[in-house]
């Protein structure tokens, strides 16, 4: 192939050879399975709930975001009821 029909050889393992290899290789793939499947956050996770996401998500339910005069965002703790 020659530089006037505007295809370059590169040499094996050069960044740009494996960069089109792998872009070539998702290409095969896509046609194969189809596109990616994307899912909502709202939608539960196919494997279920992880216990640590949900003790995560409880203690964050718990904190208010504020916001300064000057734009800064900070979370602060919800007061727990004394009873």
């Amino acid at each position: 192939m020659s530089e006037s029909s505007g295809e370059f050889r590169h040499e094996p393992g050069a960044p740009h050879s494996r960069l089109s290899h792998f872009m070539r290789t998702m290409g095969h793939l896509r046609s194969v399975y189809g596109p990616a499947a994307h899912r909502t956050l709202a939608e539960d996770e196919a494997h279920g709930r992880n216990p640590e996401d949900l003790k995560e998500f409880q203690e964050l339910e718990g904190i208010d975001v504020e916001t300064d005069s000057e734009g800064h965002h900070y979370g602060v703790r919800r007061q727990q009821p004394q009873g």
